[in-house]
Formats: C-alpha cells, structure tokens, sequence
C-alpha cells in the first residue's frame, strides 16, 4: 500500500503544482489585461491634455495677436496725436494756425464736395470725383471727430 500513496502522493503534488501553475498563468494574464486597460485609459486622458493644451495656445497666440494689433493702432494713434502737440517753440500765432489745419481742410472737404456734387452735369465726372471727395471727406471727419472722441475716452 505504500507504493499506492507514494503514487497518489506523486499525481496529487503534481496535479496541485499543475493547478498552482495555471492559477498563476490566469492571473499573470488578468493583470496583464489590466494593465493594458490602464494603459489605454491613460493614453486616452493624455491626448485629451495634449489636444485641451494645444487649443490653449491657439486661443493664447491668437489673443497675442489681436494685442499685437491693438497695440499697434494705439501707438499709430498717440505718434498722430504727438506730432501735433510738438510744436516746439513756436510763436502763439503759429501755434494757432497749425491748430487750424486740420478742421480747416475737414470743412473745406465737405464744402467742396457739395460744390463738385451740385456743379457737375455728367455722370461720368460727377462719379469719379465725387468717390474721392467722399473719400477723403470722410476719412477727415472719422479721424477728426472719430478717433480723437475714442482717446479721450481711455
């Protein structure tokens, strides 16, 4: 009987080394599954970061850009306004006068844009210089009434 139970003993240490192995297998392949399902979630998180990121910096370089623009007429629009204050030391008479320029020629604009309108007897004429007294009749006022109203603003 002795031999029959050390052969039992031999299958039944076999068998149970046998089932510890493949326990072991399946559980080497569930954490293995697992980790490829970590993996993929974590791959997924870092695209949507890299993607949110990369929005980011569009919005980001497109707001520097509207500043870059803003920032530009702003310094347009004070180097205007600087050059005519900087008179430097000139007579109050001359001071006056170049004051004058700039609503004189705004004035002379519209009237003689209602002159060339009202004058004119083709269409032909009356069409070319009439779009380009317009245009700088207009051009005048939007900077003389427009812009100077907009910096007094700030």
């Amino acid at each position: 009987m002795e031999i029959l139970s050390f052969v039992s003993s031999i299958l039944s240490g076999g068998a149970t080394g046998l089932l510890g192995m493949l326990a072991s297998a399946g559980i080497r392949i569930l954490e293995a599954r697992e980790k490829r399902q970590t993996l993929a979630i974590e791959l997924a998180h870092a695209e949507r970061l890299h993607l949110l990121q990369r929005e980011t910096r569009a919005a980001e370089t497109e707001n520097e850009r509207l500043l870059a623009e803003l920032a530009g007429a702003r310094d347009m629009r004070v180097a205007s306004y600087e050059h005519d204050r900087g008179y430097g030391r000139a007579s109050q008479w001359v001071v006056n006068l170049l004051r004058l320029v700039r609503p004189a020629l705004t004035l002379l604009l519209i009237g003689l844009t209602g002159l060339v309108f009202f004058q004119l007897y083709t269409d032909a004429d009356r069409s070319r210089i009439v779009e380009m007294l317009i245009y700088a009749t207009t051009a005048a006022i939007v900077w003389w009434f427009g812009a100077r109203d907009l910096e007094r603003g700030k």
